[in-house]
């Protein structure tokens, strides 16, 4: 198989596996209102729903735990065996929530059972797209990074659209009280399987050429914490800069799932009418993202993240102005227009962040730097609601979202020189 080939055939495992663990990640979030019911039913109801989004944040503060360690591991052992496992790790935690007894048969301890079951999500999923970039870029050719990190992106939007048009179906063809009933598990279920498959498919993948050159440079005892003291010790200002690199798009990611609140309260737009236009944009981002790559490719992804994140500061109050009209065109435009941003953030970003790292070191940096700041950002929702709530107007959103870009632009301006390894030397730590 010639390099183009192979190139294809790892990007396309990888976007399999990142769309799938997208969905079996986010299909708890999407059905916390009957999570709530079921395993915190002696609370009030707000305080159940309350209890059921912190217990999602929880998944999002696990993220780092895992990314780093299973980025060791890959580091130190090759980065199928991590693939593999957090695959079937993420697998079982999904299958075993849709197994789970409800509050009403165990109490507390089906309560615990569901937090542990979403740390376990949470640590598989911090490993999951950090090691999907990184496989896809070590196939590829530095000139193509761009279009196959995009495409792997667009997996997850993928996933999300199919969590949300499996939610649409359980949701038209049953009662309220039959989905409380047993229902609400078939997502879980479903999730289960379609890991397990992916594993079989995921088994035929081949450990990148990068990695296998890096080993020729390494002792024969290998140190498993190599990875993260090297990345501490020599890599900080790579470190830091990769934080702030990802803090624009973690913004922007993060505030999509406030906007079904700000839309509705602040905007007065339908709920029916926010998903619609969330589902649209969604298909909208998954047919853009590999175009946005491949023009990332042409152009220079350094230039056009910071071109992007630049527009975006100067255009987001006319952008958040169109709400104003309030008709389902214009938040249709909106959101659309939203999602052009982080698509091409995403595929300008990600292959940075590669290519900062040298192989050795490459998926624990990768996994420390996008995980460490989702985290911190998964609190975003909060910080927001009690600055609209103090400051009685929405666009304290878009102060938030001009300070995250351009913490990103300073990060992409900094004249600390980024550390690109040679390609002879890939497999070398200096």
């Amino acid at each position: 198989m010639n390099k183009s080939n192979s190139s294809f055939k790892a990007t396309l495992l990888s976007s399999l596996g990142a769309g799938f663990e997208y969905y079996d990640f986010i299909i708890y979030g999407m059905m916390a209102e009957f999570l709530s019911t079921l395993f915190f039913a002696n609370d009030e109801p707000w305080i159940g729903t309350l209890k059921a989004f912190a217990l999602f944040a929880v998944g999002y503060l696990a993220r780092p735990f895992g990314g780093i360690f299973f980025g060791m591991v890959a580091d130190t052992f090759g980065r199928k065996r991590v693939f593999i496992s957090v695959m079937l790790l993420m697998a079982v935690a999904t299958f075993s929530i849709g197994l789970l007894p409800t509050y009403q048969k165990m109490g507390g301890i089906a309560s615990l059972l569901l937090v542990f079951l979403r740390i376990l999500q949470g640590l598989s999923f911090g490993a999951e797209l950090p090691g999907a970039i990184t496989v896809a870029c070590e196939y590829s050719a530095k000139n193509r990074r761009g279009g196959n990190s995009g495409i792997v992106i667009a997996s997850t939007s993928i996933g999300a659209m199919v969590a949300s048009l499996i939610l649409f179906v359980l949701t038209g063809v049953m009662t309220n009280g039959q989905i409380l009933n047993w229902g609400w598990r078939i997502p879980f279920l479903l999730g289960g399987i379609l890991a397990v498959a992916n594993y079989f498919i995921r088994k035929h993948l081949q450990e990148t050429p990068e990695f296998i050159e890096a080993q020729k440079f390494r002792p024969l005892k290998k140190d498993f914490m190599e990875p993260l003291f090297c990345l501490l010790k020599q890599y900080r200002i790579e470190l830091l800069q990769g934080i702030g690199m990802t803090v624009f798009l973690s913004s922007l990611v993060i505030q999509v799932l406030y906007f079904p609140t700000l839309l509705k309260a602040h905007f007065g737009y339908s709920s029916s009418d926010i998903y619609l236009a969330m589902l649209c944009s969604m298909i909208w981002s998954a047919l853009t993202l590999p175009l946005c790559g491949l023009l990332s490719d042409s152009i220079g992804k350094r230039e056009l993240f910071k071109r992007t994140a630049i527009v975006y500061i100067l255009g987001v109050f006319p952008l958040f102005s169109i709400l104003d009209l309030h008709t389902f065109s214009s938040l249709l435009f909106f959101m659309c227009v939203y999602q052009t941003f982080i698509s091409f953030a995403s595929v300008c970003y990600f292959p940075i962040l590669v290519e900062i790292f040298p192989t050795n070191i490459r998926y624990t940096g990768v996994a420390a730097c996008y995980n460490i700041t989702y985290s911190l950002m998964s609190t975003l929702p909060l910080l927001l609601t009690a600055l609209i709530r103090y400051s009685e107007t929405p666009l304290s959103l878009v102060w938030v979202a001009i300070t995250c870009a351009t913490v990103t632009c300073i990060a992409l301006f900094s004249r600390q020189p980024i550390h690109v390894v040679p390609v002879e030397f890939l497999g070398t730590i200096p």
